[in-house]
């Protein structure tokens, strides 16, 4: 098992310093495999009692960026900015 986990780990970090994919997509493929490889339990993908996260506030952070990311694309920053400017005047 070490010796797959190893390997996955060494892989990752040889695409990622390539940058000839996508990191998320080298992060999302190597937890996959450690999961369907057994190497990482179901119970631990979620919920680790030694790391101590808490999802809730990983989710909430995952919202967060979702909606700042609608925000951007919508111009709402922009137009922030250029009503702050015009008022500070």
């Amino acid at each position: 098992m070490s010796i797959i986990a190893i390997t996955v780990f060494v892989a990752g970090y040889a695409l990622i310093a390539s940058d000839r994919v996508s990191k998320t997509r080298v992060a999302l493929t190597c937890a996959a495999i450690m999961v369907g490889a057994g190497i990482v339990g179901s119970d631990d993908v979620f919920y680790s009692h030694e790391a101590g996260i808490d999802w809730d506030v990983i989710f909430l952070l995952l919202g967060m960026m979702i909606i700042v990311s609608v925000l951007r694309h919508t111009g709402v920053f922009d137009y922030v900015a250029i009503w702050a400017d015009n008022r500070s005047h």
